[in-house]
């Protein structure tokens, strides 16, 4: 899912990372307030920073998901092990 959203905005990610190696430049330099300058215009100027804002988002929905996905996996596990392992007394917190 993840490679599926950064392919849909591979033109987005490509033009960021063109974005960011510039300002790492300036970083590396020690042109700190000209770094935070061009990230500043960077994200004002280009509209597909906007567009990899969205597919951040959307990579998050899918991590947060998945984290979800397992708490509720381990959850079930925990209370099979209960119930097999102690007869069928299910102890309800």
């Amino acid at each position: 899912m993840i490679r599926e959203i950064l392919k849909q905005n591979e033109a987005a990610v490509r033009e960021a990372g063109r974005q960011l190696v510039e300002i790492g430049v300036e970083l590396a330099a020690g042109r700190i307030d000209e770094a935070f300058a061009r990230l500043a215009a960077a994200q004002g100027q280009y509209a597909e920073w906007d567009e990899l804002d969205q597919a951040r988002v959307d990579i998050e929905g899918v991590i947060r998901d998945r984290e979800g996905m397992l708490a509720v996996q381990h959850i079930l596990v925990d209370l099979v092990g209960t119930v097999v392992g102690g007869g069928t007394e299910v102890e309800v917190a």
